[in-house]
């Protein structure tokens, strides 16, 4: 299992800490309807758990799976875990890729925030029958997509900065075309010092698939979901009752 953040993945949590900021309030209203009676919840690509924290949050008495792939990302995951004893009796972390995870018989909702996009088209769509068909009526799948829509480049541009006692650690990128349905990003990272000198500089490149709204709601329909915009790209995606 090849780790896509295997050089990134010390950044990657503490600069999305202001993007789940802003994404807390519209993640919370597409989870509306989660039923641990019916299931665990599932969060998908878990990363460093800021998702998982806020499932826990939202239903506290739920037993909840996190899926993660990357071992840097579970590290971080994991020692969170750790640190609230009520979280490691609850969270269940497994190494494992959201495509070919074993998923239990139902599940009471389903999170999958910044990770659709390392899904090929074929893969994502076999995640969505293998979920429809565990999700009773009004159990919320939340997904979020992230630009670009489409193949095509996207230009150089900082993405975040934040402070940890006399350093900034940064993160940037730039996209480029990879076929009809995916892009490359080439992210590079870095550490600055007081006086604002790069003293550490770090790069990394993956593979992103690329999804729009109208194919979204196209393959999800497919299987007998619905999905709904809750704002700042998240959506809710559920069986419908009737």
């Amino acid at each position: 299992m090849t780790d896509e953040y295997s050089t990134s993945g010390e950044f990657l949590d503490i600069l999305s800490r202001d993007a789940w900021t802003a994404l807390r309030e519209p993640v919370a209203l597409a989870l509306r309807g989660l039923d641990p009676v019916a299931g665990p919840l599932l969060d998908l690509g878990a990363g460093g758990g800021r998702g998982t924290l806020l499932l826990a949050e939202l239903a506290p008495s739920a037993a909840l799976v996190a899926v993660e792939p990357s071992l840097v990302q579970r590290a971080v995951l994991l020692a969170r875990l750790a640190d609230e004893p009520t979280l490691a009796q609850r969270v269940s972390v497994i190494a494992q890729r959201a495509e070919t995870v074993d998923l239990p018989d139902a599940v009471g909702g389903v999170l999958a925030m910044n990770m659709i996009g390392h899904l090929s088209a074929v893969d994502r769509r076999r995640l969505w029958r293998r979920l429809a068909d565990r999700m009773a009526p009004e159990v919320p799948l939340v997904v979020n997509l992230q630009p670009p829509a489409r193949a095509e480049a996207v230009p150089d541009a900082d993405f975040a900065a934040v402070r940890i006692g006399s350093c900034t650690y940064e993160g940037g990128g730039r996209a480029e075309p990879a076929g009809a349905d995916a892009v490359v990003w080439h992210m590079r990272y870095g550490v600055r010092d007081q006086q604002g000198d790069l003293v550490r500089d770090v790069t990394a490149a993956y593979r992103w698939h690329v999804l729009d709204e109208e194919t979204l709601l196209a393959e999800v329909a497919a299987v007998g979901l619905a999905a709904q915009a809750c704002g700042m790209g998240v959506y809710r995606v559920a069986r419908t009752v009737g």
